[in-house]
């Protein structure tokens, strides 16, 4: 019995969730709470905090032991976190000392056709990011050695205000210095570099190769480290992280390593046999039939051995298997002449005898919904009210 859920109802999974449940729900709630796919939403950030938070613990076994047993206060949560950290290391950025400053990654998703994902593919990719100025070296100053540090701030880049909030309270605030605008760093205008205009990075595109390797998941990541914006005064270079998202497939819908495809055939067709015809991912022509003799129940599930997705890092050596559900159409009507070498060869099971003075009655189809008038008269089921008709639930007076 665990003492808190709190982060375990951040992330939407049970208290019992296994190490793979917790990356998954992890994974797509900060893909969608993401700040870079939420520009200016508050409430999308502070989302994105409190489920980096929940996985920073329950990711880590031993934080995870001490918050089932202690709840947050003993999960060790002092000095707080920074939720990008968390998300560049989950796919795979990150790797700079804890504290050490570094500007913001660049966070991309690229859409990726399951074709991509079951042949491999190197997809080009232009970014544009933020990099110091060549011609300054990031100075901003086309003057070697020149004093540029604002005055105002002392090349912090913020100061100190105060101001009033109520009689005999007072509230400091940190905001950018007004003089450079947060950059620490003022020029005069015939010192500024003649390649950034002073403003010490320029925008720089860049093509990527991406390479997406067989069997690739859904959600799966190449980071490109250091690649990413440039900020001066910062050692660092962020990364530039590419997240894999899949784009819908008219045909086949993948379940993990297997492809699953959803078939409609006939009663005639489930009984003696047919060939379905499809064109794979690799475009291949497949033809798809039944072993002789064998008969197609719609409540089953069938497959092809090998025919599914590359198991990921074998190179497309290892696949799944590709899978069938097949819905089987009745016909509406049969020849009554036909009855009896039905029964023959179906293996007719004799009806239980019929009274003789039973009323004899016949089915039609129906449009009837019965889960949608079950809500619709929920409260005058017979099923749920099982006093007999006429009687309320108030108490007879003497």
């Amino acid at each position: 019995m665990v003492k808190e859920t709190k982060f375990y109802d951040t992330l939407g999974v049970t208290p019992t969730a296994s190490e793979d449940e917790i990356k998954r729900a992890y994974r797509k709630l900060a893909l969608k709470y993401h700040p870079d796919k939420n520009a200016g939403d508050a409430s999308a950030q502070e989302k994105f905090k409190e489920v980096s938070v929940a996985y920073e613990i329950l990711s880590d076994p031993e934080k995870r032991r001490m918050y089932d047993q202690f709840g947050e206060k003993g999960a060790g949560m002092e000095g707080g976190i920074d939720p990008t950290d968390i998300f560049a290391n989950f796919f795979g950025g990150g790797g700079r000392p804890r504290g050490e400053p570094k500007p913001k990654d660049i966070v991309h998703e690229l859409p990726v056709a399951l074709e991509a994902f079951y042949c491999g593919k190197t997809v080009k990719l232009a970014i544009t990011r933020d990099r110091l100025c060549s011609k300054c070296e990031g100075t901003g100053s086309k003057v070697p050695g020149a004093d540029i540090k604002c005055r105002e701030c002392n090349g912090r880049g913020v100061r100190m205000i105060t101001r009033q909030v109520g009689p005999g309270f007072i509230q400091q605030m940190q905001v950018a210095c007004p003089s450079c605008q947060g950059k620490g760093t003022t020029l005069k205008e015939e010192d500024k570099c003649e390649g950034c205009k002073g403003q010490q990075t320029m925008k720089e595109k860049k093509i990527f190769e991406v390479v997406v390797e067989k069997g690739t998941h859904r959600g799966d990541s190449v980071t490109f480290r250091g690649d990413g914006d440039q900020i001066p005064g910062i050692k660092a270079s962020g990364d530039i992280i590419i997240i894999f998202d899949q784009k819908p497939n008219p045909v086949f819908t993948r379940k993990g390593n297997h492809l699953f495809l959803e078939r409609t055939i006939s009663l005639s067709e489930a009984l003696t046999g047919f060939a379905i015809n499809i064109t794979h991912l690799d475009g291949r022509h497949l033809t798809i039939k039944p072993r002789a003799g064998s008969v197609i129940d719609p409540a089953n599930f069938y497959s092809v051995s090998r025919e599914g997705m590359p198991v990921p890092h074998t190179g497309g050596v290892e696949k799944g298997d590709l899978v069938f559900k097949f819905r089987v159409v009745f016909p509406q009507t049969i020849d009554s002449s036909a009855v009896a070498d039905l029964r023959r060869v179906l293996g007719h099971v004799q009806p239980e005898p019929v009274s003789e003075d039973a009323e004899e009655n016949f089915l039609d189809r129906t449009t009837i919904d019965l889960e949608k008038e079950s809500k619709r008269n929920a409260y005058a089921d017979d099923d749920d009210d099982e006093r007999p008709r006429g009687q309320t639930a108030t108490c007879a007076q003497q």
